[in-house]
């Protein structure tokens, strides 16, 4: 059964490990061979950031008999930053459910219009939940250039 939960330092190596692995194995359906090993490297060759994105943002873990399986941050309150599921738990509804928990957080918050950052592979998942595409920009990261699509979901006020 998975369970949702607060992040807890102890995750800390094991969302690391979530981003990477899930980078790797799907990463390449979209990405060159060098896009995934740049993305995928990104909490280790920039770990004060990754670090710093998962503790200073309201992050949730999805865990499997309570091992870390997925997980998703919002940061600042306004932007769906982080959102990975390790690949072996992949298909199974974890990203819409960390999705629709950190959107009750967002509103629970006062936040109207929910931001993200999505990758070609994520962009089907959030247009799923409701998020629309503002804009679509190229980033460059270790010398390599990524598409992203800048997308907004509107949130309803919360009920009181």
């Amino acid at each position: 059964m998975y369970l949702i939960r607060d992040y807890q330092e102890t995750d800390l190596s094991s969302l690391e490990l979530i981003y990477h692995d899930a980078v790797m194995a799907q990463g390449h359906q979209g990405y060159s061979d060098e896009q995934v090993s740049v993305w995928a490297s990104f909490p280790y060759l920039y770990a004060d950031e990754f670090k710093a994105l998962i503790r200073d943002g309201y992050t949730r873990v999805m865990a499997f008999q309570q091992i870390p399986v997925a997980f998703a941050t919002l940061y600042p309150d306004d932007h769906l930053a982080l959102l990975y599921v390790l690949a072996g738990h992949t298909g199974r509804g974890l990203a819409g459910r960390l999705c629709a928990d950190i959107e009750r957080e967002a509103q629970r918050r006062g936040v109207g219009l929910l931001h993200t950052d999505a990758s070609l592979l994520s962009r089907p998942v959030f247009e799923q939940r409701g998020f629309r595409l503002v804009t679509q920009q190229q980033v460059s990261r270790g010398g390599h250039a990524f598409t992203r699509f800048m997308m907004e979901k509107p949130l309803a006020p919360p009920v009181a």
